[in-house]
C-alpha cells in the first residue's frame, strides 16, 4: 500500500513535469518534495535500524526533507548543467554551420564530458544525500566533502563503486521494464504505480546499507 501510495505521489508529480505550465502544473510540482521527502524518510528511519517502511505521516517535516533533497540535487546538477550550456553554445550560436564537422566533434566532445561528470558527481552526491539523513535533514551536510570522501573511504572504494554500479544496473533494468510495460495498456498503471517506486524505495534502502557500512 505504501508503495503504490509513493507511486500515486509521484505520478501526479510527474504529471506537473510533463504538461504545459498552467495552474494545475503548478499545484502538481508543488507535490514533488513529497515523494522525495518519503524516501528521504526511508534512509532515516533504515539508519535507526527500523526494517519496515516508515507510515506516510508528519507531511509537514516529509515535504520540507524533500524540498530539502531536490535543492541538493539541483545544486549538485549544477557543473553538468555549466558544460550542457557551453556547448550547446556553441553548437546554437556559432558562425560555424550547423552540420558541420566541428559540431559533430563539439556535440560527441561535450555529450561525453557531461557523462563522466555526472557520473562524478553522482559517486559524491550519493552518499552526500545519506550524510543530510545522519544529520536528521541539515543541508549543509550533503557537501562536506571531507567527511563524505571519508565515508567513501571507509566503505572502501572498491566496494563503493561496485554499489553505484549495481544501481545503475537496476535503474537500467527499471527503464528497460517501463519501456516494454509501456507497449501495453497495463504498461500505464504499473510503470508509476509500481515500478518506480519499488525501485525508488529499493535505492534508498541500499543507499542506507551501503552508508551505513562505514564509521567514522
Amino acid at each position: 500500500m505504501k508503495v503504490i501510495l509513493l507511486g500515486f505521489l509521484t505520478l501526479i508529480a510527474f504529471i506537473g513535469v510533463l504538461t504545459e505550465i498552467n495552474l494545475f502544473t503548478l499545484l502538481f510540482l508543488l507535490m514533488l518534495p513529497l515523494p522525495s521527502g518519503y524516501l528521504f524518510k526511508i534512509i532515516k528511519s533504515s539508519f535507526k535500524g527500523y526494517d519496515e517502511l516508515p507510515d506516510f505521516d508528519n507531511w509537514r517535516s516529509m515535504y520540507l526533507d524533500g524540498f530539502k533533497v531536490i535543492l541538493v540535487l539541483i545544486i549538485y546538477a549544477l557543473p553538468v548543467l555549466a558544460v550542457f550550456l557551453w556547448f550547446n553554445y556553441e553548437i546554437f550560436y556559432s558562425s560555424i554551420p550547423s552540420f558541420s564537422l566541428y559540431t559533430l566533434w563539439s556535440w560527441i566532445l561535450g555529450s561525453n564530458i557531461q557523462i563522466i561528470i555526472f557520473l562524478l558527481i553522482g559517486l559524491v552526491e550519493y552518499v552526500g544525500i545519506a550524510n543530510m539523513a545522519l544529520y536528521d535533514g541539515e543541508i549543509i551536510a550533503a557537501f562536506r566533502f571531507r567527511e563524505i570522501f571519508a565515508r567513501i573511504s571507509m566503505i572502501g572504494v572498491r566496494k563503493y563503486l561496485l554499489s553505484y554500479a549495481i544501481i545503475w544496473i537496476l535503474a537500467v533494468l527499471t527503464a528497460l521494464i517501463s519501456l516494454f510495460a509501456q507497449s501495453i495498456l497495463i504498461g500505464i498503471v504499473i510503470i508509476p504505480l509500481l515500478i518506480v517506486p519499488f525501485f525508488a524505495i529499493l535505492n534508498a534502502r541500499f543507499c542506507a546499507l551501503v552508508f551505513a557500512s562505514s564509521e567514522l
